[in-house]
């Protein structure tokens, strides 16, 4: 078992220990001993390549947790299991009923590598950094309120025949213990493709916690993409809990299940999915439709604006993309009409809707999607209108140009200085740019860049990764007005640097 000495005598090897300052203060005395990396029977064991680092990040001291990730990223550790680790670190100790609130820890995994994905190569790590402190943070807070422990799979499990049936009426009778068995018993015999199939509709039925629930799935997934679905039972274990969260009858948010437009929604997209045109799915651009969509959105009119959009995709009026458009309008004009947590979930949570209609296979699944972005954007305004705050009267269709400094390095500065001073010279700022159209990827990479100096909590990651990803689904002819709404939860320029960020960036340093 290396000591102190001769870690520092392995630091100097490789160039590292006349960096460190004063990170050698903070470098654990060892690496955790055997006994401290045997797993307690009340958690689930993990797969053999990543249980020790999980039990690593777990048991050492939040203030040590960054020398303690240096130590094995100089020993060779690779991005996708430092990845990973984060990831079932969150699942193993958070609990994610309600999924929301300190359980932004796992949510906040995959905005974090999306991120890194488009960072210089230097600050890649930096993201996973700043999640590893808020892991720890999580941890802790979950301790104070039960500490919870995902514990082994209980009971017995259903057999492979079996599966499916159980987790289908487990989930409609919202029963945890059976539907926590039957998610297992499908992991450890069916595959990634049909299991994930059948996920979509449960993250997108219940709209209760601000629309979490589809953002849990949609985030699992993609992370399990890039980690590998090897890791998946312990993942969809979590999920699954997070989905039963509220039960049939809890009021949350103004609504109980059954008063949400999912079951309508269900019945809809199950009728009329045979009748679809072949091209219903297309990315026509309709800009009369959308508006029109639109509108009815506004007036909050939930069943009207969800029976006229599957009626114009059956009678092949429309195609689902200029109602897609409408959808994140809708999602970026409540968020100017109300900034702040809920409106930043209005853009999350259709977000994550969004990734299932293009990643389910089945129709009547993707049309269902669909619908319940309409159906929620009508809902969001319901329940946000009727907050303390309630709603502004911006309408995101009447955006217009306002003058720039010419020079496109001026103009974006301009932008990011009013973020959060005044968001609405920014966002007419943004607009403006994004007709100019050529300066965007400008605008786009100075604003990640801010993210890795300024971002403190957990939003400031999901939300830009899911506004940039918007801007790029809706038609080019609204790419300005989703811009636009962007500068409403983006880090400012003038907003003070994270203390976290710093400590991420000081420790990233030492690899050289």
């Amino acid at each position: 078992m290396a000591n102190r000495r001769e870690f520092n005598r392995l630091l100097a090897g490789a160039g590292l220990a006349s960096g460190l300052g004063d990170w050698s203060g903070l470098l654990p005395l060892s690496p955790l001993d055997a006994q401290e990396q045997q797993v307690p029977p009340e958690l689930v064991r993990l797969r053999p390549e990543i249980e020790p680092l999980v039990r690593q990040i777990e048991q050492t001291p939040r203030e040590h947790c960054f020398a303690m990730m240096l130590r094995e990223l100089q020993r060779g550790l690779s991005y996708r299991h430092f990845l990973a680790a984060l990831m079932l670190a969150g699942v193993r100790n958070v609990n994610p009923q309600p999924p929301g609130f300190k359980f932004h820890c796992v949510f906040v995994v995959q905005s974090a590598h999306q991120l890194s994905l488009d960072a210089p190569a230097g600050d890649r790590l930096l993201p996973l950094f700043w999640v590893l402190d808020e892991f720890k943070k999580s941890q802790q807070q979950d301790v104070e309120e039960g500490d919870f422990k995902l514990g082994p799979p209980p009971g017995k499990l259903p057999s492979a025949s079996k599966a499916w049936a159980e987790f289908h009426d487990a989930m409609q009778k919202w029963d945890e213990p059976r539907a926590d068995r039957a998610v297992v018993a499908l992991v450890r015999t069916r595959g990634a493709r049909e299991i994930t199939e059948q996920l979509w509709k449960y993250g997108a039925r219940d709209y209760r916690n601000i629309g979490h629930k589809p953002i849990f799935v949609a985030n699992a997934i993609r992370t399990l993409q890039t980690i590998g679905w090897r890791h998946a039972e312990p993942i969809l274990r979590s999920l699954v809990l997070g989905l039963l969260d509220y039960g049939m009858d809890q009021r949350v948010n103004q609504y109980a299940f059954e008063d949400q437009c999912f079951l309508s929604n269900e019945k809809r997209a199950v009728q009329l999915a045979a009748r679809l045109p072949g091209d219903w799915a297309g990315g026509k651009a309709d800009t009369a439709r959308t508006v029109e969509l639109l509108e009815i959105m506004r007036s909050m009119e939930t069943e009207n604006a969800c029976r006229q959009a599957a009626e114009w995709l059956a009678g092949g009026h429309a195609q689902a993309t200029c109602l897609w458009d409408a959808v994140h309008l809708a999602a970026g004009e409540l968020m100017m009409r109300q900034p702040g947590i809920y409106g930043i979930h209005t853009v999350t949570s259709v977000n994550g809707l969004r990734y299932a209609f293009e990643q389910a296979a089945s129709p009547a699944t993707r049309m269902l999607m669909l619908l319940q972005g309409v159906g929620w954007m009508c809902q969001f305004t319901h329940f946000m209108a009727g907050t303390k705050k309630g709603l502004g009267k911006e309408q995101i269709t009447d955006l217009g140009k306002v003058e720039i400094a010419r020079d496109p390095g001026d103009a974006v500065s301009q932008v990011l200085a009013d973020i959060g001073s005044n968001p609405r010279a920014a966002a007419s700022q943004a607009f403006t740019l994004g007709q100019q159209g050529e300066h965007v990827d400008l605008l786009v990479a100075e604003a990640r860049r801010l993210v890795f100096l300024k971002n403190t909590d957990a939003h400031g990651f999901k939300y830009p990764v899911a506004i940039f990803e918007d801007y790029r689904r809706v038609s080019p002819v609204w790419r300005p007005h989703m811009l636009a709404t962007a500068t409403y939860y983006l880090s400012g320029s003038s907003r003070p640097d994270s203390p976290v960020m710093q400590r991420a960036r000081e420790a990233v340093s030492q690899l050289g």
